[in-house]
């Protein structure tokens, strides 16, 4: 009887509402500016040239995908911030146009806010030489503009912020996590939003569904020391954030923010205890990517794939021209990197010349008088050195699977050597064997290597040494929970118990089971209407 009962029940499961896989889209960072606003000539050249994202395109990249999504027909198409360039309420206006094909052909659509994207002084037109200040948006303002893609109801809202939590799919929660204040650049969330966010997980875990959570910050370092290089890609506290994620049944985090894709999984004790975080690139930045997911039947798993933009109206061959485009102005980026180098460098000996040793203060003393102090010259040597390895480095990283590539091995040496010859040109034969020397060197090469071996083997430390966490940063299969079958201990609890007590498909005792719930009452399989 028990195992006819088993099998009554999960051939059920198949039959009901909750029976098929589904497919999301995900698009991250599209970057909008709308064409009306970025017209030919000096003004939106000298802005192009200033960054690595192909801004002129975003507008036909981010129609190319909207028709994309058209064709394939998900169930939902997510977007986790940076919808725009700068803020600029034409742009906004735009991308919301977009969505509405989607939800008018029946796709659900469901957007956060990023750092670009709400109260940002640099909302700006560029047509011909004139670069003119453009109106932004307020918090209020991007509430009524993507109304449509947000739950209305104060019980699905945050009060303090544009987090929500909604149940698009039966038996799929998703936890949208806004931690944008204006155009701050770092994202952070109050004690209150956090506290309001992990009671509706618990609530959605009650239910039995799969609580994704949606955030434009990452959660977690995909890299080594990665927030030390780039403290802004990581959401304030992320990492003890996600860990509370975790605790209350949190098991996989949707972010963007930092146009790389990757994916990466944060153990915390063990398998059970554990996040994924699965980050999308920028349609805008080389290699043009796009995510899909698609939610086994039972929401027990999560297959990941990722298409790429190959070819816009203007340009039949997007994934040659996008890559050019970023090993360029990549390049042109170095300046900057390397007077974050430089502080870097000049942080760390103002901390030694604080010491008390008279033998550290002249080893500091002598080292700085090697070092040029004219910002020009600094730069000219970081990039004579380390420029060509930054650029081979982060088109790596960006073309993702970092330990698979063939010619990891190759940039990987030349970094090395870049680096070392970088380090003989600043201290000298005579400093790199003085004692002090060797040690600072053998620290920074610590803190490098940690870092480098990170990204190209495409895998962090300091996990669990039953576990790895290197995993497939473009198609991977994510096992998230286990499969929502009934167990026998749970229909023989059914049966020994009150026949009447609605219980989930986990044997848990539910006293009032909301709309598209699985229950099981009179030893039979219901779908809560």
């Amino acid at each position: 009887m028990k195992k006819r009962i088993v099998f009554l029940v999960c051939g059920l499961m198949l039959s009901l509402g909750m029976a098929q896989a589904e497919r999301v889209m995900v698009i991250s960072d599209p970057h909008v500016i709308a064409s009306s606003i970025l017209q030919p000539g000096a003004a939106a050249d000298e802005m192009l040239a200033s960054g690595r994202k192909m801004l002129d395109l975003s507008e036909p990249a981010f129609k190319a995908l909207i028709d994309t999504a058209l064709v394939h027909q998900p169930e939902l198409v997510l977007l986790p911030g940076d919808l725009t360039k700068d803020g600029e309420k034409v742009s906004h206006e735009l991308v919301a146009a977009q969505l509405k094909r989607l939800t008018d052909a029946g796709i659900q659509v469901l957007v956060i806010p990023g750092n670009h994207d709400i109260s940002n002084p640099a909302s700006y037109a560029y047509n011909g030489d004139q670069k003119t200040k453009v109106a932004n948006i307020t918090d209020a303002e991007f509430d009524a503009i993507y109304a449509a893609y947000m739950p209305q109801a104060s019980t699905a809202r945050d009060t303090e912020s544009h987090s929500y939590v909604t149940e698009p799919l039966r038996g799929v929660t998703v936890l949208a996590i806004d931690g944008t204040h204006g155009n701050a650049g770092t994202g952070s969330l109050s004690d209150n939003t956090l506290n309001w966010l992990l009671a509706r997980a618990d609530e959605a875990v009650a239910k039995g569904n799969l609580v994704i959570a949606m955030c434009h910050w990452q959660l977690i370092e995909h890299v080594d020391n990665q927030t030390m290089i780039l403290s802004s890609s990581q959401l304030a506290h992320g990492d003890s954030i996600a860990e509370l994620l975790t605790k209350h049944q949190v098991r996989l985090a949707l972010t963007g923010h930092f146009h790389i894709n990757g994916v990466t999984t944060k153990y915390y004790g063990t398998l059970n205890d554990s996040i994924v975080e699965v980050t999308t690139g920028s349609p805008v930045a080389y290699p043009c990517p796009y995510r899909w997911l698609e939610i086994s039947a039972d929401r027990s798993t999560v297959k990941v794939n990722t298409d790429l933009i190959m070819a816009l109206p203007e340009h039949p061959d997007m994934q040659t021209f996008s890559r050019a485009w970023q090993q360029e102005h990549t390049a042109n980026m170095a300046p900057d990197a390397a007077r974050r180098a430089w502080r870097k460098v000049d942080a760390y000996l103002a901390q030694m010349g604080n010491n008390s040793s008279i033998t550290l203060k002249l080893f500091v003393a002598a080292l700085k008088a090697r070092i040029p102090q004219d910002d020009s010259t600094r730069v000219a040597m970081f990039e004579q050195y380390m420029g060509q390895s930054m650029v081979d480095l982060y088109i790596l990283h960006s073309d993702a699977n970092e330990n698979t590539r063939p010619e990891k091995d190759t940039i990987v040496d030349a970094f090395y050597d870049n680096l070392t010859n970088f380090m003989v040109e600043i201290l000298g034969e005579d400093l790199l064997e003085n004692p002090l020397g060797s040690y600072m060197v053998e620290m920074a090469m610590n803190m490098v290597d940690a870092s480098i071996t990170s990204m190209t083997e495409d895998i962090t430390t300091g996990v669990d040494p039953d576990y790895t966490n290197r995993t497939d940063d473009l198609s991977p299969v994510l096992r998230l929970i286990a499969p929502q079958e009934i167990p026998n201990e749970a229909i023989e609890t059914v049966e020994a118990e009150n026949p009447q007590t609605a219980y989930d498909v986990l044997g848990r005792p539910v006293t009032n089971p909301a709309p598209g719930q699985i229950i099981i009452r009179n030893k039979t399989k219901q779908v809560i209407k």
